[in-house]
């Protein structure tokens, strides 16, 4: 049975949960050791409140974290080591980067990342030279990512989307669950994020605005917008009611499930175009609509006017209230956009053809 040494921030960091850790979690032919690099009351506190103390908390918590993780991987040299974006993001230094070199070298590397971890400066230059000198695979979500490696180790890459596993609804939960029900009374718009995210909703929340007082003018229906978050949404509103609602994985089935439209919405600048798309698949895991801005994978996607609506907003969000307005006009055109949805997610976004992606790389 192959040994892997896994990792990751965790299963409260998104990225760590729904790209590694939700598939290895289901894999039981492989000896497999999380080696969490945060605690989950670390990670919440940083995220929560990112000044400066807690900014150099969890750094260190990095550094010592991971120097009892490569000692034990140094004396164990696991088959598989898998990396999940950065291992030791700002503190790849002396001793650290020649202990993380030691336990590269032993073993079979897989380096995923999803985002432009270069961009953002999350990857330091020296873990980034390991990672593409070691990696047996690398794991993208995106064209634009992979572009972004050294020419040398494109070969390595595999083209994987961000999936989610807890929110597969099948036909007849979607046909009863109370979206169907509340249609007609009130239209319920769902965002899902990280508070890093927040700035892409507030650009676009004025349009939303203006589409609730549309619908409301025209049928008597309210347009709720809800927020789960770890921070809430913040803005001024006439006709549009805001709803802010704590992130837990365990509740965003439920709210899914009370949604009419799920959106993604993206400022039009470099780091969105290394955005994987992952809202716009946990809502089409659901069946549920959805509208984005066209920018970067979400074009991949959205397939537009049919899974949901690609919103040109580069010069005004104007856009944003026509597309609400379009998935609200009648249960039928909202029901055949959600069906569409649906198989799309099932024919190219699917979980168990992830998982079998991984299954074989980690036993084979």
């Amino acid at each position: 049975m192959k040994t892997i040494s896994v990792y990751t921030r965790g299963f409260t960091h998104a990225a760590s949960y729904y790209r590694i850790l939700q598939y290895t979690e289901k894999i039981k032919d492989a000896k497999i050791t999380n080696r969490f690099t945060m605690t989950e009351k670390m990670y919440r506190s940083y995220t929560d409140a990112p000044n400066l103390f807690n900014k150099i908390r969890y750094h260190l918590m990095f550094f010592f974290r991971n120097l009892a993780n490569f000692t034990a991987d140094m004396v164990s040299k696991p088959d598989t080591v898998v990396i999940s974006r950065a291992a030791v993001p700002k503190v790849c230094f002396f001793p650290l980067s020649f202990m993380y070199e030691r336990v590269l070298k032993n073993s079979k590397v897989i380096w995923d990342f999803d985002d432009d971890i270069f961009g953002i400066n999350e990857i330091t230059k020296t873990e980034a030279r390991l990672l593409q000198k070691y990696s047996s695979e690398i794991i993208v979500t995106s064209d634009y990512l992979k572009n972004m490696l050294n020419k040398k180790c494109r070969d390595k890459v595999t083209m994987l989307p961000t999936t989610d596993g807890d929110l597969m609804v099948d036909e007849e939960t979607g046909r009863n669950c109370p979206r169907v029900q509340t249609f007609d009374k009130h239209i319920n718009i769902l965002w899902v994020g990280a508070s890093s995210g927040l700035k892409h909703v507030h650009n676009v929340v004025e349009a939303l605005d203006k589409a609730a007082e549309r619908v409301y003018k025209k049928s008597g229906r309210t347009v709720t917008l809800t927020v789960i978050c770890n921070l809430p949404l913040e803005h001024d509103t006439e006709y549009l009611k805001i709803k802010n609602i704590r992130w837990a994985r365990d509740i965003v089935l439920d709210e899914i499930l009370k949604a009419h439209i799920g959106i993604m919405p993206l400022l039009n600048i470099k780091r969105s175009l290394g955005k994987g798309g992952f809202k716009l698949v946990q809502y089409m895991a659901a069946g549920l609509p959805s509208i984005a801005s066209d920018v970067g994978y979400n074009s991949s996607v959205v397939t537009d006017h049919e899974t949901g609506i690609l919103v040109d907003d580069k010069d005004n969000t104007d856009g944003w209230a026509d597309a609400v307005e379009e998935l609200s006009v009648d249960l039928d055109s909202w029901k055949d956009y959600s069906r569409a949805s649906k198989e799309k997610w099932e024919e190219n976004f699917s979980f168990e053809r992830n998982l079998a992606v991984w299954h074989d790389m980690l036993t084979k």
